[in-house]
């Protein structure tokens, strides 16, 4: 798909949960490890064959493919249970900061996770950490299915609840799965941020799902925004 730049005036900035906002290294460290030990894998996993693995893009780590669709159908809901026990995720640098500068500047803003079950659930948790105050709407998925993994149609549900055309709306995420959202749901720009599992260099060359800019950290965000207002692709 050609990566064509973005145009018009924004008016929403829409963000995936996991990896972006909040930590998902050491959820996703948990999961795998748990997945890996019911799979009867040795030696068990270490935090540094994980973070070797990570930046190697590696999510596999190291496992044959054979082996890997049983490894994602056993990780997967290790992973679901894991971030859903955390009471209190950590927050991702330059977060905060970027948010309430969001809200002075009147964006409309979301969080639109695949993690399932109820939204209140996990409002309550932004509230420990104090961000829920930054979001107008908090989307999570009816399904405890991989099918929530595709969140095209919360998309498109976001931008019509907020009286934004698609066109109008920035989706940032940390993964080639947040990039292929927005452009099912027509979304005029989309922005991943390394931060997660995802390496930049994934990010930037990937064949399919290409966004139209990365960043190493939240904090590029608003000067991202600021150059798109004033016209400023490069």
């Amino acid at each position: 798909m050609a990566n064509q730049s973005p145009s018009g005036r924004f008016k929403a900035v829409f963000f995936d949960l996991d990896g972006t906002i909040v930590d998902i290294h050491g959820p996703l460290f948990t999961a795998a490890r748990a997945a890996l030990d019911q799979m009867g894998h040795t030696p068990p996993l270490t935090p540094e064959r994980y973070r070797d693995a990570i930046e190697r893009g590696d999510f596999y780590l190291g496992l044959p493919e054979h082996l890997r669709d049983a490894y994602v159908r056993i990780a997967y809901p290790n992973l679901v249970l894991e971030v859903d026990r955390i009471e209190r995720p950590a927050v991702l640098a330059h977060v905060p900061e970027t948010l309430a500068e969001l809200k002075r500047r009147d964006y409309a803003t979301a969080i639109i996770t695949s993690r399932p079950g109820d939204s209140r659930r996990l409002v309550e948790k932004l509230e420990r950490i104090g961000l829920a105050h930054y979001f107008d709407q908090v989307i999570t998925q009816s399904t405890f299915s991989m099918r929530a993994l595709d969140k095209s149609a919360s998309l498109a549900d976001a931008a019509a609840r907020a009286g934004v055309a698609p066109r109008q709306c920035v989706y940032v995420g940390d993964e080639p799965r947040d990039m292929m959202a927005a452009i099912n749901a027509g979304y005029g720009a989309r922005v991943a941020v390394a931060t997660g599992p995802t390496p930049h260099s994934q990010l930037a060359d990937h064949p399919e799902y290409p966004p139209h800019f990365v960043m190493r950290s939240m904090a590029e965000l608003i000067g991202l925004l600021e150059r798109l207002e004033t016209g400023d692709r490069g």
